[in-house]
């Protein structure tokens, strides 16, 4: 008589983590346990509140996650204290790219263009996208000109400048620091 093995999934049905998530699937990062000093370094590797994530292989010991469009290989015991969303965290916060203050950091969440069929309005958001305005993006707001016009943006690890016409298109989720 043969017996199988189930495995066993987590007790809790609204906490998922990276250990019993589907392979390749986008999530969001909602919480990191674990000792301070775990969660300082997870968080150095990028696993930090509202991280887009993707499991893209798992075996009984370790998992290799995509964060960022990097991979990285770790221990199951650290990857069940990452748990996860399918959401974005925040969405309470919702704004205008030109509305955040210098030194906040925000989330696209989309590209809102008012007559999508218009050319010049479709430029706009590829030239948007082309700068790595894209969704699940971080952007924090460096400084604003003295009449609002322009913005200094680090976005992706490089300075950008937009005008107030052009972050007026960019729908973000205002982040509280972490």
């Amino acid at each position: 008589m043969m017996r199988a093995f189930v495995k066993k999934q987590p007790q809790n049905n609204n906490m998922i983590t990276l250990t019993s998530c589907p392979l390749k699937q986008t999530y969001f990062v909602s919480e990191i346990k674990g000792d301070p000093d775990s969660r300082k370094h997870l968080q150095n590797l990028g696993f930090v509140k509202n991280a887009r994530v993707a499991v893209m292989n798992r075996d009984k010991h370790n998992g290799v996650i995509l964060i960022y469009n990097s991979r990285v290989a770790l221990d199951n015991t650290i990857l069940e204290n990452i748990a996860l969303s399918k959401k974005l965290i925040g969405h309470g916060n919702l704004t205008k790219l030109s509305s955040v203050k210098p030194g906040q950091m925000a989330m696209v969440i989309s590209i809102a263009v008012a007559h999508p069929s218009d050319p010049a309005e479709a430029a706009i958001k590829r030239r948007l996208l082309d700068m790595g305005v894209t969704r699940g993006t971080r952007i924090f707001v460096r400084k604003v000109a003295p009449l609002g016009d322009p913005m200094e943006l680090h976005v992706r690890g490089y300075e950008l400048t937009l005008r107030k016409n052009e972050a007026e298109k960019v729908e973000v989720s205002v982040l509280e620091n972490d």
